[in-house]
């Protein structure tokens, strides 16, 4: 949620968010790799320094940037703050700079708002906070699905990768409809574009759904099955993309296509004009997080913060602006039917899809994000 990330203006906001803000490539690398040290981006916390000189009640979010962060602006911190007198300062942070944070105890980030593989990594170094679910009051908890509800991290959103291609190149009734035709390029040609390990984690399940394995027998994957599966098409992927605008901006030039990029990326573009559809089947499924950074300085308020997000009536508004889904199923009945037909949770989309394992990508992360470095480097 890489809502996350989903652009003519949007695209461009995020080229420029991107180069402070932390995605989930840049924060991937640091928790796969294990390099969390200090990072040279820019210092933090330039705005939220003025807003405390000036004595009032704040909440330091980390930001995603570009139409993530102006549908959450809309959807989340403005009401926020019209509701509790609270300012939502919005900044970005490298995995870096959090867990030094942390190991000083000199944190300045309350809240963060990270992919499930990236927050699991900052969970086993004891960097977040439990989730005061006991004292919610705009949110009930038992409402939020089961699987996504841990002592120290909540869902957000469901996002998914998805398979996207171009409308003047395939017709609708002529379009690749699973991972399998993806592969086959004789009777679907065209340049495709995948995501790079950067990004947060390569398509090995969807080169696995390719070569035969079944959606519920992916886990633990089989990684060299899987780079072999990726040979077949290597020539054909013009570009191995890393963030979220990059997969995009491919295929809206038509670079590409035809590729496996977020679900709320696409919608932006199809919303917005772009020949370009979404084919639901074998999408793959992740859960943004919210969790409070330990020892932050407004810890109070970003419980508050928190449980101000999961009502049902925010994460409804916020799929009228950017089409990632609920985790609270009382905001399921909430959102316009309009909407829903373009969420990833909707149980005609979630049915033909599945779940990441995000857990077994958090254990992996860094032999994986080897052995995929060796690969993307060998010639075909």
């Amino acid at each position: 949620m890489d809502n996350e990330k989903p652009e003519a203006k949007a695209e461009q906001n995020n080229s420029a968010a991107e180069s402070t803000t932390l995605s989930r490539r840049r924060f991937l690398q640091a928790a796969g790799a294990g390099a969390l040290a200090v990072s040279s981006a820019a210092p933090l916390l330039t705005a939220s320094s003025s807003v405390r000189a000036q004595g009032k009640q704040q909440v330091v979010v980390r930001g995603l940037g570009g139409a993530y962060q102006e549908a959450m602006d809309k959807a989340l911190y403005k009401p926020f703050t019209e509701a509790t007198g609270i300012e939502v300062v919005v900044q970005p942070a490298t995995a870096a700079q959090i867990r030094a944070m942390v190991e000083a105890k000199r944190v300045q980030v309350d809240v963060v708002d990270l992919l499930d593989v990236a927050l699991l990594s900052l969970d086993k170094i004891g960097a977040l906070e439990p989730i005061a679910y006991s004292k919610m009051k705009y949110t009930n908890p038992n409402d939020i699905q089961p699987g996504v509800r841990h002592p120290n991290m909540v869902g957000n959103l469901y996002f998914a990768t998805v398979m996207v291609y171009n409308t003047d190149v395939f017709k609708s009734a002529n379009h690749p409809k699973s991972w399998a035709e993806f592969w086959d390029v004789s009777k679907f040609p065209g340049a495709r574009t995948l995501a790079d390990q950067k990004s947060g984690a390569a398509e090995l399940e969807f080169a696995l759904l390719a070569d035969g394995v079944p959606k519920d027998k992916l886990y633990p994957l089989d990684v060299p099955r899987a780079l072999k599966s990726l040979d077949r098409i290597k020539k054909d992927v013009v570009k191995w993309w890393d963030t979220g605008a990059a997969s995009a901006q491919l295929l809206e030039r038509k670079e590409a296509v035809i590729g496996a990029i977020w679900n709320g990326r696409a919608q932006d573009l199809i919303d917005k004009g772009a020949p370009l559809a979404i084919e639901w089947n074998q999408a793959k499924r992740q859960v943004q997080y919210w969790s409070v950074i330990k020892n932050s300085p407004n810890a109070a308020n970003a419980q508050i913060f928190i449980d101000f997000a999961l009502q049902p009536k925010v994460q409804a508004a916020l799929t009228r602006y950017i089409a990632y889904g609920p985790t609270n199923q009382a905001a399921v009945k909430l959102v316009r039917p309009e909407d829903a037909a373009k969420l990833p949770s909707m149980p005609d989309h979630f049915s033909v899809g599945f779940d990441q394992n995000a857990q077994w990508w958090s254990d992996n992360l860094s032999t994986i994000g080897e052995q995929w470095q060796s690969w993307i480097l060998r010639r075909t």
